[in-house]
């Protein structure tokens, strides 16, 4: 609970400073420019008419870009001023959107309906100390023959540093050694904001991510490593190529930074 608490704090913090931000551009989005990558709209595919349980939805441009694509979605997170500030944009923006405050360890207390997809991308299973519950949560959601898409940061991403010679060294354990603790100053997306707060983070390897999901009783149909991400610039050894994908400032150095996996529930 301590550790909820703190990391709620740093969220509820972070908001507004979000909504205002040029990294989340809400001017941009309410304009028509989806919050969606090239790699989570592969990963989803057609989602028109189907219902979409997104989690850790922050103030849900993600959220708003599955519902322009035609899905019937639902976004939660933790936050009370992150759902808020959905609400507000659901009328701002006109578009079909419901929004529930939960805990993603608590969803089947909150929420009675089961979907055809749930959804979760980018910088979400760091928060998270418990996989097995988390995905336990998962599969409770799922209707039979539903579909889980996560796309995340890959662990080996967070584990590597560039040293003063430029060479990629590991500087961070792959694998999960309990609870880390970090001074958040501003975030990643508002570097200079005045946010100074202690947050605590999990790492999680591959297999244990993936062990979660089997023993939570799906099935995984597909597994996917990229060679770049599309945000990362609170990486220190990543630079933008021509394409906007981050990638190594050194091209020898081709390492998996982002992951995308599908399960489903039979």
């Amino acid at each position: 609970m301590k550790y909820k608490n703190a990391n709620l704090e740093f969220w509820e913090a972070v908001v507004p400073e979000h909504v205002k931000s040029d990294f989340y551009d809400v001017k941009g989005f309410l304009e028509g420019n989806s919050y969606l990558d090239e790699i989570e709209l592969e990963q989803l595919g057609n989602i028109s008419g189907k219902t979409l349980l997104h989690l850790q939805c922050h103030f849900g441009l993600s959220t708003f870009s599955l519902a322009r694509l035609g899905a019937i979605v639902t976004g939660i997170d933790f936050s009370s001023a992150a759902i808020d500030e959905a609400k507000r944009l659901a009328k701002v923006s006109k578009i079909d959107a419901t929004f529930v405050k939960a805990n993603v360890y608590d969803l089947s207390e909150n929420l009675q309906q089961k979907f055809d997809i749930v959804f979760s991308s980018y910088g979400v299973l760091c928060w998270l100390p418990d996989l097995k519950k988390w995905a336990g949560q998962v599969a409770e959601r799922l209707n039979h023959g539903g579909t889980f898409h996560l796309i995340e940061f890959h662990p080996l991403m967070t584990a590597l540093k560039k040293n003063a010679g430029g060479e990629l060294i590991v500087d961070n354990s792959y694998f999960n050694e309990g609870v880390e603790i970090l001074q958040a100053e501003g975030s990643y997306a508002t570097r200079d904001a005045n946010i100074n707060e202690r947050v605590y983070e999990w790492t999680h390897s591959l297999a244990e991510v993936v062990n979660s999901l089997l023993e939570a009783g799906l099935s995984l149909k597909s597994f996917q490593e990229y060679p770049f991400t599309t945000e990362g610039g609170f990486v220190g050894y990543l630079r933008p190529d021509e394409c906007g994908h981050w990638i190594p400032t050194n091209p020898k150095f081709k390492v998996p930074l982002t992951y995308s996996l599908t399960a489903t529930k039979l």
